[in-house]
């Protein structure tokens, strides 16, 4: 089963990590507005890409967060 990979960095460190199933995912994916599809891509993360590859994304997608005044790096890959 296809997941996605979900990871937080602090400093380079990985400090959490979170396997979600991508089938449940798309469906919730479906029902995002165009704009928030358009937000998140501004942002680094390509829905598109991500979930309805036939195979999994060869390249992790990153966003840049501020989590409690920490800057923090958001890495998100699909693996099998």
């Amino acid at each position: 089963m296809s997941t996605v990979i979900i990871e937080k960095y602090v400093d380079g460190i990985c400090v959490e990590e979170l396997r979600l199933p991508a089938a449940p995912l798309r469906f919730l994916a479906g029902l995002l507005p165009a704009k928030a599809r358009r937000e998140l891509r501004r942002h680094g993360l390509d829905l598109e890409e991500l979930l309805h590859d036939a195979a999994p994304a060869s390249r992790a997608q990153w966003m840049d967060i501020e989590e409690k005044q920490v800057a923090k790096r958001i890495r998100i890959t699909r693996g099998d």
